[in-house]
């Protein structure tokens, strides 16, 4: 496959993408406050902005869904979808606020009159479309945060967000043209040209996807490697084979439907050196992988790629790399490994590999050769009773840890993790206790919930909080400006 660029493009600032995003959110507060709102009371000015700013969070969250490779692989899949998750019950937080503060604060000498105003904007036959977009808000908030525990298939509920999403922008673009308060003489090129800027480009992604691009590949081979574990093995038939970097990963559509709501996301198994083939490793785990053993060879694949910013090119040149996957994560870890030994590197290497039970560990030739050619060891942990020889006992801990970085320097060693995400937020927060930088912790996640985060996903959430945070302050600012 031709060479890929050394390093992917560089990205803006976090702060830089933080200010954009802070002055998309107030730039049209102040267009409307000092329009329309002129004059209005501080509730009421308060409740304008509010409205504006919810309403300009949707339109932004149409680009950080994760499809985005202009974002994604930039920043890393993990922090797009995990802002995309969060932004949302904030915006919702400004929508459910935008009503109440219009209504204005109780007045102890009408005790009824903030009832009697939230009923009037529930029955008024003119503010259908507010009702709408409220209701579809909260019901997209809800199924994203409760995706988990609900009983329909995945495809199911990428369908039901994504036609969900649309309508909401319509019911907001409906509202927000139909209410002078957020629209004035401005508005009415202003939203339109908002709500165009974030769908166009979010509809673009989609249809081309449903046109069939990177469709010509075929199963050349599907065989179990592990308990429930199989490796997937693609080969180009039609299509040309695409350049890509050691730990990024591929959404695939097997069979007739090419359609995005049925491809998934897997790792790239595979170096990126080692031919025109395309490996990856797929773990039985949910409805589609359910049934992944039964795909025979000779099935076509819808490849979309490459996607994702974990990638061994984040590495410093020449500095110690550890790399510490867990089960499935053991994917992109092979990609990366693979690579180092073709490039014929000679910096340490080492491999720490977790899995609850031995039965699940991949066989050691799929990654042992690459060590060794490198000078590298591994440490092998599994939660159930070791199993063999240089097999330890788990759960990952600090010991661990530092065994593996034992003799390595930890201002110069880059680490890459990839597993559970209780794991790699362990493994996170041991590393940076044994002294590693935060920026020389690299992880992608394709799932991003509280029980699974590190202390730098917590100051990355605290950063989000600040700028949200923001947002509200500005909007409290514009009220009683």
């Amino acid at each position: 496959m031709p060479a890929m660029p050394a390093r992917p493009p560089n990205s803006p600032p976090p702060w830089v993408l933080a200010a954009l995003y802070f002055l998309a959110a107030t730039l049209p507060i102040a267009l409307a406050l000092m329009t329309v709102g002129r004059g209005a009371g501080a509730f009421t000015r308060a409740g304008i902005a509010a409205g504006i700013a919810a309403f300009v969070m949707l339109l932004a969250q149409m680009v950080t869904s994760g499809r985005f490779e202009r974002l994604s692989g930039r920043l890393g899949i993990d922090v797009t979808m995990g802002f995309h998750k969060w932004a949302g019950p904030v915006a919702l937080a400004f929508a459910l606020a935008h009503p109440f503060l219009l209504v204005g604060p109780p007045d102890p000498d009408r005790p009824n009159r903030q009832a009697r105003h939230l009923a009037a904007v529930l029955e008024a036959p003119g503010l259908a479309d507010a009702r709408l977009a409220l209701l579809l808000l909260a019901l997209l908030v809800a199924l994203a945060l409760l995706r988990d525990r609900l009983p329909f298939r995945y495809e199911v509920w990428r369908a039901s967000h994504g036609l969900a999403a649309l309508a909401l922008v319509a019911a907001l673009l409906w509202h927000a043209l139909s209410d002078g308060r957020a629209a004035g003489s401005w508005g009415a090129v202003f939203w339109p040209a908002a709500v165009a800027l974030a769908t166009v480009p979010a509809l673009w992604v989609y249809l081309r996807r449903l046109a069939g691009a990177g469709t010509g590949w075929v199963v050349e081979e599907n065989r179990p490697v592990a308990e429930r574990l199989w490796q997937v093995t693609l080969r180009p038939a039609g299509a040309r084979p695409f350049a890509f970097r050691a730990g990024q990963f591929a959404w695939l559509a097997f069979g007739r439907c090419r359609v995005p709501l049925c491809d998934h996301p897997f790792s790239i198994a595979s170096a990126p050196g080692s031919g025109d083939r395309l490996r990856f490793l797929v773990q039985e785990a949910g409805d589609f992988t359910g049934r992944i053993g039964a795909i025979p060879p000779g099935t076509s694949v819808a490849v979309d790629a490459p996607h994702g910013s974990f990638s061994l090119d984040r590495a410093d040149a020449g500095g110690p790399v550890l790399l510490v996957a867990g089960g499935v994560g053991i994917a992109p870890i092979l990609a990366i490994l693979g690579a180092l030994a073709e490039r014929g590197e000679n910096r340490p290497v080492r491999l720490l590999y977790a899995c609850r039970d031995p039965a699940f560990m991949v066989p050691e030739a799929l990654w042992r050769v690459d060590l060794e050619r490198l000078g590298g060891r591994a440490i092998l942990l599994t939660d159930s009773a070791p199993d063999g020889p240089g097999v330890e006992q788990g759960p990952m801990t600090l010991d661990h840890v530092r065994a593996a970085m034992a003799g390595l320097d930890p201002a110069r060693t880059t680490a890459f993790l990839c597993g559970p995400g209780g794991m790699m937020a362990r493994a996170a927060d041991c590393l940076e206790g044994c002294g590693l930088p935060p920026r020389a912790i690299h992880f992608e996640r394709f799932r991003y919930d509280a029980q699974g985060l590190s202390r730098k996903d917590w100051r990355r959430m605290g950063a989000w909080v600040a700028l949200f945070g923001s947002v509200a302050g500005a909007i409290t600012l514009f009220a009683l400006a």
